[in-house]
C-alpha cells in the first residue's frame, strides 16, 4: 500500500524522512498497569526484560518500587495499591472500540504499577523501551490491563502486539490511540498519540463511510506517519492509490486539544 501526498497539480510521492522529530530533552512516557491483587511480582518483570529482551534491570524493588536504567535512558516501577479514583480507567472503557469488554474485564482490579520511561529525546527509540518494559510487567499472573488514557488494552492483546518487535515491525498500535464517535451526519475519528512523536493529531470528521473503513484509514494513515516520520501539511492532499485525493486541512481540533489534521475521507 503507498500514500501519496499533492500540492496542486503537482504529484510526488511521500518519502521516509530521515530526520525524524525530536522529542523535548527529559521527555517522560507514563502508563500503567492494572493488577488483580495489590502485589507486584517484581522478580518476574526482571526475568522477563532478561529473558525478552536482554535488558539488565541492575536495581531491586524497594518498598514496591524499582528503578534502573536502559539504553540511556531512567525506568521507573511503583506499585500503587489502590485503583485509580473517580473511575477515570473504567469512563475510558467506554471509548475504546477494539476491547468492547473491557469494563467488565476489569472490574474488581485492586491496585496498579505506574511506569515511567524518561528522558526520551528520539520518540520511536523512547517507544520501544517504554514497550518492552511494559510488556515485561504484564506478563505477570496478576497483570490484566494496560490503561494509557485514553488507551485501555487487555494484557494479552499488549503482548501479542509488543512481540512485534522481535519481527522488526513497530507496534503503533501501542502507541497510538484511535477513537470513533458516530454523529447523525456521519463517522468520526481521531488519534491520540501522534504529538509524542512530533506530529499533529489527525481527524476523521462526519464521514459517509463505515465504522470499519474510517477506523483503516485513521489508523494506517497514523501508522505510516510514525513508521515513516511522514509530515502531513495544510492544503495538500493524501490517499492510497495515485486516483484517491484525500483533503489535508489544519485546524483547531474536534476532539482533541489544539489543532489537528483533517483528512476528508
Amino acid at each position: 500500500m503507498e500514500l501519496f501526498e499533492r500540492h496542486g497539480q503537482e504529484q510526488r510521492r511521500m518519502r521516509p524522512d530521515s530526520r525524524r522529530p525530536r522529542m523535548e530533552a527529559g521527555a517522560t512516557l507514563l502508563g500503567f498497569v492494572l493488577l488483580r491483587e495489590a502485589e507486584c511480582d517484581f522478580p518476574r518483570f526482571i526475568r522477563n526484560l532478561k529473558n525478552d529482551w536482554n535488558i539488565e534491570a541492575d536495581a531491586l524493588p524497594e518498598h514496591g518500587s524499582m528503578l534502573f536504567e536502559a539504553d540511556g535512558l531512567r525506568v521507573v516501577c511503583s506499585l500503587v495499591r489502590a485503583p485509580f479514583p473517580g473511575g477515570e480507567v473504567e469512563d475510558c472503557c467506554g471509548i475504546n472500540p477494539l476491547w468492547p469488554e473491557a469494563e467488565e474485564e476489569i472490574d474488581g482490579y485492586r491496585a496498579h504499577v505506574i511506569v515511567s520511561v524518561s528522558g526520551v529525546i528520539d520518540p520511536v527509540g523512547g517507544h520501544v523501551l517504554f514497550t518492552q518494559v511494559l510488556c515485561s510487567m504484564l506478563k505477570q499472573e496478576q497483570a490484566l490491563a494496560l490503561y494509557m488514557s485514553p488507551m485501555v488494552m487487555s494484557a494479552e492483546a499488549y503482548i501479542q502486539s509488543a512481540m512485534l518487535l522481535k519481527e522488526g515491525e513497530l507496534p503503533v498500535q501501542l502507541w497510538v490511540f484511535v477513537g470513533l464517535y458516530e454523529e447523525s451526519e456521519g463517522v468520526s475519528s481521531y488519534t491520540v498519540g501522534l504529538r509524542h512523536f512530533g506530529h499533529e493529531e489527525i481527524e476523521v470528521l462526519r464521514s459517509s463511510q463505515d465504522l470499519t473503513d474510517v477506523f483503516e484509514l485513521t489508523f494506517n494513515i497514523a501508522g505510516y506517519i510514525v513508521d515513516c516520520g511522514a509530515k502531513l501539511n495544510d492544503g495538500e492532499t493524501i490517499g492510497f492509490s495515485e486516483e484517491q485525493r484525500l483533503s489535508l486541512t489544519l485546524s483547531p481540533g474536534i476532539a482533541v486539544e489544539g489543532d489537528s489534521i483533517k483528512i476528508g475521507y
